[in-house]
């Protein structure tokens, strides 16, 4: 009798094992497809936020031609990507092949209280046109729809502004790189040669503050690389300005007329980049 006993315990766990194993199978599966049709289904959602919130943010139309994720690595990659013309002017402002994102993937389970966690934004071989209108330039305009640069707006509309562009979760970005752009200077609707923007680079945007609203990390991005832009653009005018001299003599005088008119308009941009010109100064003198 005593050696019948460990026959009947042992035959439940052989049965046992086969059914957990097929459950823990059953379970792999089901996070494997799960993981696929995410993979598959984030990008077409991620371009669709991109191309909604990106107008909402800065006051232009954004376009993002595909989105792709790796979604255990945190990698979200965007191709395609144009921002449009603010009102007032003509021109796309970037239009970006290679935009990439380095998410930590964990940080996306925090709670709302916690920050996402970028680990890298790198934006390669971008575009940027510079466009000038009078005393306004493009760059500019953007800033001002994200409320980076609205001096000009009472207070109370400052606020409104903002907490209408604000909400979600903060976010910090360990590291930001814009390499390898082209910038395009356009004056009076005319159309210059690209000439190349020293890389520029950002590190720990939001970390010591526990983290940035989108709007105040995408302005403080905007902002380096509208400063990088203006003085790429100024010393592309003044080069120009001693080519034209030197190499066109019989219009020399004309020349300098464009090229110094062209010059004052830069300069003129950068100043109203950080307040009013000195000529909207001596305007509101009068």
């Amino acid at each position: 009798m005593s050696e019948s006993t460990p026959a009947k315990t042992k035959a439940p766990a052989r049965k046992r094992r086969p059914l957990l194993v097929r459950l823990l199978v059953g379970i792999v599966v089901v996070l494997a497809v799960l993981v696929l049709v995410l993979q598959f289904a984030l990008g077409p959602i991620i371009k669709e936020a991109a191309e909604r919130g990106g107008p909402m943010m800065l006051g232009t139309r954004v376009d993002v031609t595909n989105a792709y994720t790796r979604i255990l690595s945190g990698v979200v990659r965007l191709e395609g990507v144009v921002v449009g013309p603010p009102e007032g002017f003509d021109a796309n402002v970037f239009e970006m092949q290679n935009f990439r994102f380095d998410l930590d993937p964990a940080s996306l389970l925090g709670g709302p209280d916690d920050p996402i966690v970028i680990r890298d934004i790198t934006i390669e071989g971008p575009f940027v046109t510079y466009e000038l209108k009078g005393l306004k330039d493009n760059l500019h305009k953007l800033l001002s729809n994200l409320g980076a640069d609205d001096g000009e707006k009472p207070e109370k509309e400052k606020a409104e502004d903002k907490e209408k562009k604000e909400g979600g979760r903060k976010v910090v970005i360990e590291h930001f790189l814009f390499k390898d752009a082209k910038v395009r200077v356009a004056v009076a609707n005319g159309k210059g040669l690209p000439i190349p923007l020293p890389d520029i680079e950002l590190r720990d945007i939001g970390k010591a503050s526990g983290g940035a609203t989108a709007l105040d990390a995408v302005g403080q991005i905007l902002r380096q690389i509208t400063v990088g832009t203006v003085k790429a653009a100024a010393g592309a005018v003044v080069d120009l300005g001693g080519a034209t001299v030197d190499a066109v003599t019989d219009v020399a005088g004309a020349a300098a007329d464009v090229v110094t008119g062209a010059a004052g308009a830069v300069t003129d941009a950068i100043g109203s980049l950080f307040g009013s010109s000195d000529k909207d100064e001596k305007k509101d003198g009068e």
